[in-house]
């Protein structure tokens, strides 16, 4: 044994022991040691770590500062060496003998080398001795060994104390420390061969200690004579000095002596390179029990087991889910954790290729169970932050998202699957979820906010639940989530702006996201001001021009005719312009327009304008009377309006009488009788007779009548004097008192009807002083008798009065005090007059005001004990026509229903007494029935319903058409028989009036229909849901009866139009409440009153060639003007509708010519219906005001069959008439344009799908005809400001059209358009033409933009189905043109933003952002297939080679949501060619003399990573080739 460490590995520091204190030896000296003064070295096992640290400090220095480890001897010799020391002097051998094997190495400096000597002899010597110091050696040469040194095997430390062993140890040879060190192997060296070169495997070259079986110790004679030598190789012919020195010896030696060098070290890597295939295979999976399995894991668990270990033995079983639940369960390490994932998995992977499937299957089965896996660690997570309730849950939360994290970032997951599976869990998430959404989120905030396709889904889930939080009633319990929340919006608007670009979602959140960002931060406000802007920039507005403050405060007026008045609507108006003149100016031109129907617009314009004067103090007379002096002399009908809407500012103060009087002055006053002509007049000097004198101070009383005088001698006093005449001539109609020295006195009163014409033609002054003196006189009344016998008669009569005089002012505030009475039956007439005028009542702002006091009344007067039906009945009425008085009209109903339960309902009539007579006979029968059935209350079923009502309709039919008051007994039956089931009754009666619609003969509907819907048993609705029926079957009941049928359509519009005649059948106040019927049908339910309109038109059209037809009712042309009227206030609230309903494709041949002058008497109300219009004149018409109604007209007009009879000479040949008006349409299109009259374009939404997509195909093309290009237009034709200002207005039009029609219609992308834009990139790439560069950034390239977004913009993404699912010409193939026309706009849009790119900042501007946002609207709707063709083809992904085609630009990386190649991604494989001819002997030199020879040529193709198969501990066993990645691909050489 010996304890000499090996030669080649670095001996283990010495370790320090304890003495025995039985050994007492003499100290040494400091020059001089002994070996009982060098310390044994301890096993290593029991080896303290601070024993080093000891050793260090002992030893002396040696060269650069290392400490020289002693040297370590066996017992033996330590124990020989103590017992002589004493007497022992230790001798120094010569130089001579250290050329000895088994000499001291010494060091440079004469100092002994103790790591590589070997230990001291028996005979213990002195280092350093000074009476017979060594002489000086030369250095002697070091042979360098590239092999690893071995770590030595080290001898047990010998025990200290107890007894000597003094047996002597045997000789061990000690190996030279300068002898190479080889690797060694157990190979066995065969008896026979060269056994020198088998030498090398035995550790050590050149020595061979002596054991009797190597070669070098048999002595045979010629070993003795000759000695032993390597015997020479049979290869070698000559001794290589004769071929390597004449070439070493020329000039180019150098090169020689490289070229030999460098074909040595070729043949040393071809002969030692590794080129063994892979044995590489994932660790095997065994079956295991439970037990073992359970034991496996925890194992795995102890990070103190090895995986080499464990790789042996992978349990079956563990994968998926369950993998996962037992990495958690068992708390696996996280590393350790993914090492069992990838085994399990490879394994997985490979199982695919096993069954012989070809490689797309097996690609495609991969991929499943990529998915599928991915899906295992999403349900792992979701169920552990589900688990909230356990007590670990924070550590298994924790844990989970760190494996989770390591499994992504170890590419073990499908990315694109997990992010999507973040993105669609952070949309969804609850509340509660929302924090461990944002947790989870966090982790992967980078590759998220990379894509395009999950960044903007980011940002938008972050807004929503922003959005749900502040719009959550207990915000305040998630103040802290909404904080973070706007935390992280604020950081995303500054870092990402470009994932917050999409125009439909942006203006859902854009409000919530900027009442979160400080307004002192100033970053965030300007990111949110850029956003905003991009996205303004991609929204579709329905017109490239921005609609003035006129035309959207005429939008807001026009809501009023729609619903109620909103509260805020004089601060919306108010705000609507900076120039507050023209919002006076277009409030006073839409209250007096001829285009407005009714008179509440006035009473809507005079309350903005009162609130206005209240709150900002605004003085509003010199707009109206700016507005007054362009008044027509001859329009009679604006003038009255004016009259009205003046009286009204006069009364409410808001009308300057002295600023008036001193205007009048400054324009010279009057000059004639002319001047205040009542018919021809001029509006402006008119006004001051028509002004209410009672509002004029004394004062300017006398100013007026000073300036009067001059209007031809018109006397003041006379004018008083018919006032006060009037007055008297009216109380003496009402029956007041007067006076009785009064002449009128004495005369017969005249007849209310008499004196309802004169006050007609009466002068506004004298109507509203009239007006002012019946209020204050009916509230003298009602305050001094409270509610005598005649004050329904008087407020009757006063009602009648002042709606004829138009002062509805009056009138409500007689309503206010009537309605303080305690008579119902005047309360009950108060309701029903605001249900009769509520759009009056509801723009004076005094209708629920008046409800307020109704109801009031009405619950003092039900706690009185009092039945009060009909006062309910009105009140319940009018509260359903009410906003927001939904619950209360309710409550209503109930109430009203229990009423009708509760008692037998009596006809509101004069001959009820005979009714009950008339009950006696077989009718009576019936009514006790009924009457039984409310005493008992019980509901009755639809059987005995029908039963019922089939006894009752035919004798109510009879009563019909006899006219006698029958009907009135059958009607209050139906109206008792509704009670019990009002919604199975109105189906009845539905049935029953579509019946009635069918009879060939019956008497006129006014002898029925009003009886029937004012006594309660016919609904309004069920009236006009019965008339609506398609045209094509109203036509075909006319044509195919065979008979004269009466026209039950134009009947009915007849009714519900015209007023009520004079008749018997009805009383006063029932002939008042079937007004509010009329009224409730035009206003409540204007889609159905469309209806009925179209059916009577096509009943019309449809019967007036029909022989003994008689009077048609539309002949009469007062029922036409009426129509006219009525449908002036439909096309107000909705033109589309009645454009839609109203359109000649729906309605038979012959309604096109009837519909034409309709449209034309509506677009020129003071023209005939015979005259024609041509489309300039209707463009040239087109203002805020009449907008809707040139789109009717523009409609009709373009639907024709046939063209416009006065445009035949203007319309080219072309054999069809449609094309003909398209392209006449065109012509004045374009001379608007270049009029600069654009209004009109805000009418080109509504129109018709067949007529929008003419319209917008012409102007595409011709668009498309002007973009320049460097093929056909020159630059000057490009830069012509003509063509640039035409262009621009043509996308004007298109976007107009585009706004209002349907997404999948608009949004088709052509390819005519994708080529342009490819022009444009050529243009700006050559740079030669400056001017037509210029006009192409500034002009050209931002409108085809523009068109792009027009037509490309798709509002929900295009999903593509299978080939096969639609035909050649079906909706599929479609969709798929779209797709492919918007990826080839994308590919074009990416090249433009390469080419922006290299332009200067300064000459490009704002196009590369602009061209950017574009992008990101298109790529959104790219179905995922083309989005990867698109990366395909722009983009440098993996395993390509860069090019001119394709880019690594960031921006599209983001664009089509594809990650950036990472360092790994960019690998290639080599492929070696080989060579072609074989090399003659001209070719050989050098290097083929020592095998170099010609480079080869190599192919390169994509690496791809088999991440499931890095594994670092894959088998126990280790050979040759056994990675993942096999190290022939990397020529890897073994190490010797």
């Amino acid at each position: 044994m010996t304890s000499r460490t090996p030669m080649g590995v670095q001996q283990r520091p010495p370790q320090r022991t304890l003495s025995n204190s039985s050994l007492s030896t003499p100290r040494p000296s400091t020059q001089q040691r002994t070996l009982s003064q060098q310390h044994i070295p301890s096993s290593p096992v029991r080896r303290e770590p601070g024993d080093q640290a000891s050793d260090s400090g002992d030893a002396p220095p040696g060269r650069h500062g290392i400490g020289t480890p002693r040297r370590g001897a066996s017992r033996l010799r330590l124990e020989l060496s103590n017992e002589a020391v004493s007497h022992l002097q230790i001798a120094v051998e010569s130089p001579q003998s250290m050329t000895s094997a088994r000499a001291l190495t010494l060091g440079g400096d004469g100092t002994v080398d103790g790591a590589n000597s070997p230990a001291l002899s028996r005979v213990s010597h002195q280092e350093n001795n000074t009476n017979n110091p060594p002489l000086p050696m030369p250095k002697r040469p070091r042979y360098q060994t590239s092999q690893k040194p071995v770590r030595p095997k080290e001898s047990p430390s010998p025990t200290v104390g107890g007894k000597k062993d003094g047996r002597p140890k045997p000789y061990t040879v000690e190996i030279p420390p300068d002898a190479p060190r080889l690797a060694q192997t157990k190979r066995n060296e065969p008896t026979n061969g060269d056994l020198f070169g088998k030498a090398l495997f035995s550790g050590y070259g050149d020595f061979f200690p002596w054991s009797g079986n190597h070669f070098e110790d048999e002595w045979s004679t010629e070993s003795i004579t000759k000695g032993t030598w390597e015997k020479p190789s049979s290869t070698e012919s000559s001794p290589a000095r004769l071929a390597i020195l004449p070439a070493l010896k020329q000039k180019n030696g150098l090169s020689a002596l490289s070229t030999i060098y460098m074909g040595v070290l070729n043949q040393r890597r071809q002969r030692g390179q590794i080129t063994a295939p892979s044995t590489f295979k994932p660790p095997p999976r065994v079956t295991l029990t439970d037990t073992k399995r359970e034991v496996w894991l925890k194992d795995l668990a102890n990070p103190a087991t090895s995986l080499r270990r464990l790789s042996r033995t992978i349990p079956h079983g563990v994968r998926g889910r369950v993998l996962l639940d037992q990495c958690l369960n068992k708390r696996v390490p996280t590393e350790r954790a993914v090492w069992l994932a990838k085994c399990v998995g490879a394994n997985e992977i490979r199982a695919f290729k096993r069954k012989g499937v070809n490689g797309a299957v097996v690609m495609g089965g991969e991929a499943k169970w990529s998915r599928d896996w991915t899906g295992f660690v999403e349900q792992f997570i979701d169920s552990v932050t589900s688990a909230v309730h356990d007590a670990d849950w924070k550590s298994k939360v924790t844990y989970a998202i760190r494996l989770a994290s390591n499994l992504y970032w170890e590419q073990l997951l499908d990315r694109e699957h997990y992010l999507e599976w973040m993105t669609a869990g952070l949309e969804s998430s609850t509340t509660g979820r929302l924090p461990m959404w944002i947790l989870i989120v966090r982790i992967y905030w980078s590759d998220l906010l990379r894509s395009r396709k999950h960044g903007k889904r980011l940002v938008y889930g972050f807004l929503l639940h922003l959005k749900s939080l502040y719009d959550d009633p207990d915000r305040d319990v998630f103040t802290q989530l909404s904080n973070q929340l706007s935390s992280i919006l604020r950081t995303l608007i500054q870092s990402h702006p470009e994932s917050f670009v999409c125009p439909l979602d942006w203006s859902k959140y854009r409000e919530t996201l900027k009442s979160v960002l400080p307004v002192e931060d100033q970053v965030a406000q300007r990111a949110y001001s850029g956003i905003n802007a991009r996205n303004a920039f991609l929204a579709i507005t329905g017109s490239a021009y921005t609609p003035a403050g006129k035309q959207q405060l005429v939008r807001l007026l026009d809501s009023t005719f729609r619903r109620f008045v909103e509260p805020d609507l004089a601060t919306k108006c108010w705000e609507m312009s900076d120039d507050k003149s023209i919002i006076t100016r277009t409030l006073v031109e839409w209250a007096t327009s001829a285009y407005r129907p009714g008179l509440s617009k006035i009473y809507v314009a005079a309350s903005l304008l009162r609130s206005w004067a209240s709150m900002a103090r605004f003085e509003a007379t010199p707009s109206v009377l700016e507005v007054i002096d362009g008044v027509d002399t001859h329009d009679a009908g604006r003038k009255n309006q004016f009259y009205l809407l003046v009286s009204e500012l006069v009364r409410n103060g808001s009308f300057s009488i002295p600023y008036y009087l001193q205007w009048l002055i400054a324009r010279g006053g009057f000059h004639g009788a002319s001047d205040v002509d009542p018919d021809d007049g001029p509006c402006a000097t008119r006004l001051l007779i028509e002004m209410p004198i009672h509002c004029f101070p004394k004062k300017w009383r006398n100013e007026r009548s000073n300036l009067l005088r001059r209007a031809g001698g018109y006397s003041t006093e006379s004018e008083e004097i018919d006032l006060s005449n009037a007055i008297k001539c009216v109380d003496h109609t009402l029956g007041l008192p007067l006076p009785t020295d009064d002449p009128l006195f004495q005369r017969k009163p005249l007849p209310l009807r008499k004196l309802l014409v004169r006050i007609r033609k009466s002068s506004r002054a004298c109507k509203a002083s009239i007006g002012c003196h019946l209020r204050d006189a009916v509230a003298r009344q009602v305050s001094a008798d409270g509610s005598p016998p005649t004050m329904l008669a008087l407020f009757m009569s006063a009602r009648a009065i002042l709606e004829t005089a138009e002062d509805f002012a009056m009138l409500s505030d007689t309503i206010r005090a009537c309605s303080k009475a305690s008579e119902p039956s005047i309360l009950a007439a108060c309701a029903d007059t605001v249900n009769a005028h509520l759009p009056i009542f509801l723009g004076m702002g005094s209708a629920v005001e008046v409800f307020q006091q109704l109801c009031e009344r009405l619950r003092i007067i039900v706690q009185q004990g009092v039945l009060a039906r009909p006062l309910l009945a009105s009140i319940s009425c009018l509260a359903n026509r009410l906003p927001d008085q939904d619950e209360l009209a309710g409550q209503l109903g109930q109430q009203l229903l229990q009423c009708d339960r509760s008692s037998a309902i009596d006809a509101c009539s004069p001959v009820s007494d005979n009714m009950i007579t008339q009950s006696q006979g077989a009718e009576g029968e019936i009514s006790d029935e009924i009457d039984k059935l409310l005493a008992n209350g019980n509901s009755i079923d639809h059987p005995t319903m029908n039963r019922l009502f089939r006894t009752l309709v035919p004798r109510l039919e009879v009563g019909w058409a006899k006219l006698d008051e029958s009907r009135r007994v059958f009607a209050s039956l139906l109206t008792k028989m509704r009670v019990f089931d009002p919604l199975h009754f109105d189906k009845l009666m539905t049935d029953w009036v579509s019946h009635v619609s069918s009879m060939d003969s019956r008497p006129k509907l006014l002898d029925l229909y009003p009886l029937l819907l004012t006594a309660g048993c016919l609904n309004i609705t069920v009236l006009l849901h019965a008339s609506n029926i398609s045209p094509a079957m109203v036509s075909q009941g006319v044509k195919g009866s065979g008979r004269v049928p009466q026209p039950y359509f134009q009947e009915l519009l007849d009714l519900l139009l015209a007023k009520m005649p004079k008749s018997n059948t009805l009383t006063v106040e029932e002939e008042y409440q079937f007004t509010v019927h009329q009224q409730s049908a035009q206003h409540d339910d204007p889609a159905m009153f469309l209806s009925l309109i179209r059916s009577a038109i096509v009943e019309y059209i449809s019967m007036r060639d029909v022989p003994d037809k008689g009077h048609l009712p539309l002949e009469d042309p007062k029922l036409r003007w009426m129509l006219t009227e009525g449908l002036r206030y439909l096309v107000t609230v909705d033109p589309a509708a009645v454009s839609e309903s109203l359109s000649i494709n729906n309605l038979p041949d012959g309604c096109g010519e009837f519909l034409s002058s309709l449209s034309t008497r509506l677009l020129l109300p003071d023209n005939g219906e015979e005259v024609q219009t041509t489309f300039d004149q209707i463009l040239g018409l087109a203002n805020e005001l009449t907008l809707p109604f040139c789109q009717l007209k523009l409609n009709l007009d373009l639907s024709m069959n046939q063209g416009n009879p006065t445009e035949t000479d203007e319309s080219v040949d072309t054999g069809d008439a449609s094309t003909s008006r398209f392209e006449l349409f065109a012509t004045a299109m374009d001379r608007a344009i270049e009029a600069n009259n654009i209004i009109w374009t805000s009418m080109l939404p509504c129109l018709s799908t067949d007529i929008a997509h003419h319209l917008r195909s012409l102007a595409y093309s011709r668009f498309l005809g002007l973009v320049p290009s460097l093929k056909s237009v020159s630059s000057i034709e490009g830069t012509s400001e003509y063509r640039i200002h035409m262009a621009e207005n043509l996308i004007g039009v298109i976007e107009a059209i585009s706004a209002g029609q349907p997404s999948p219609k608009t949004s088709q992308l052509s390819i005519l358009a994708v080529e342009k834009l490819v022009d444009l990139g050529e243009i700006i790439a050559s740079r030669e033409h400056k001017e037509l560069l210029m006009a192409v950034l500034n002009h050209w390239l931002p409108a085809l933009l523009r068109l792009i977004i027009l037509q490309g913009l798709a509002r929900e993404n295009a999903t593509l189905g299978a080939p096969s699912s639609a035909g050649p010409g079906g909706k599929l193939s479609l969709v798929i043109v779209n797709c492919e026309a918007r990826a080839r706009a994308f590919l074009a849009l990416c090249n433009l933003l390469l080419i922006l790119q290299c332009l200067p900042p300064e000459v490009s501007g704002a196009l590369s952002q602009q061209v950017f946002d574009v992008a990101v609207v298109l790529v959104d709707a790219l179905p995922d297939d083309l989005r990867q063709q698109c990366a395909r083809n722009v983009l440098l992904l993996p395993g390509m080679m860069a090019g001119l085609n394709v880019s690594s630009d960031p921006r599209l990386y983001y664009l089509l949501s594809t990650p950036q190649p990472a360092m790994a991604d960019n690998l290639v494989l080599a492929h070696k060619d080989k060579p072609g001819t074989l090399h003659g002997s001209g070719g050989r030199g050098m290097g083929a003399m020592y095998g170099i020879g010609p480079s080869t040529s190599h192919k390169l193709s994509p690496f791809l990573m088999r991440r499931w198969e890095m594994l670092n501990e894959s088998t126990p066993n280790v050979g040759e080739n056994d990675t993942s990645l096999s190290l022939g691909l990397f020529e890897a050489i073994k190490i010797q």
